[in-house]
């Protein structure tokens, strides 16, 4: 065995791993009367981009990505803008829903090198 191959490839795999989107699962039942998307479940998912700063997204069952933020709208992802599957807001129809369940869940997986 290799072992010189052996460290540099377990040196790649890790810096891969700190640099990735680390990712959960989050869905209507989880979240109840809070959930404010029209879609029941999806992954949100954190990560940072270097001179932007933190970002986080929304990935639906059908694997579009939404931001959740605006560092994430300024990302090289490109991800759709979120309004169009938020639920309106029912004490105000003509806004939407907050999603800052969805924002704080997402926050809370990403690594603490990257709040």
């Amino acid at each position: 065995m290799n072992w010189k191959k052996c460290g540099v490839v377990a040196v790649l795999l890790l810096v891969a791993g700190c640099r990735g989107e680390e990712g959960a699962y989050v869905s209507q039942e989880q979240f109840g009367e809070q959930w404010p998307l029209t879609v029941p479940s999806g992954r949100v998912t954190c990560g940072y981009l270097a001179g932007r700063g933190t970002f986080v997204t929304f990935i639906a069952p059908d694997g579009k990505k939404y931001a959740l933020n605006k560092k994430t709208m300024s990302s090289a992802q490109k991800p759709s803008e979120i309004g169009p599957i938020q639920k309106p807001d029912p004490m105000n129809p003509s806004a939407k829903k907050s999603i800052k369940v969805l924002t704080d869940r997402a926050l809370k997986i990403c690594p603490a090198n990257v709040r």
